[in-house]
């Protein structure tokens, strides 16, 4: 699934199950101002790193994300 940047810039991943639709996560994450007085870093379905054999999960229900995630 993709990535989604909170307000604040901080990075989400979800597994497929989990994964916002635009409407929640605006409701959700949109507020916040990035660092360095940037303004707001939200953003909706962005890339993310492969996560295969990595230490990315969900930040729903803490699943380990995999490949069928990607």
């Amino acid at each position: 699934m993709p990535r989604i940047y909170t307000g604040s810039s901080d990075p989400l991943d979800f597994c497929r199950r989990h994964f916002p639709t635009i409407e929640v996560a605006r409701k959700r994450y949109e507020a916040g101002e990035g660092p360095d007085n940037r303004g707001n870093c939200f953003s909706y379905e962005d890339d993310h790193p492969d996560y295969e054999g990595e230490n990315y999960h969900c930040v729903v229900c803490k699943r380990l994300l995999t490949e069928r995630d990607n």
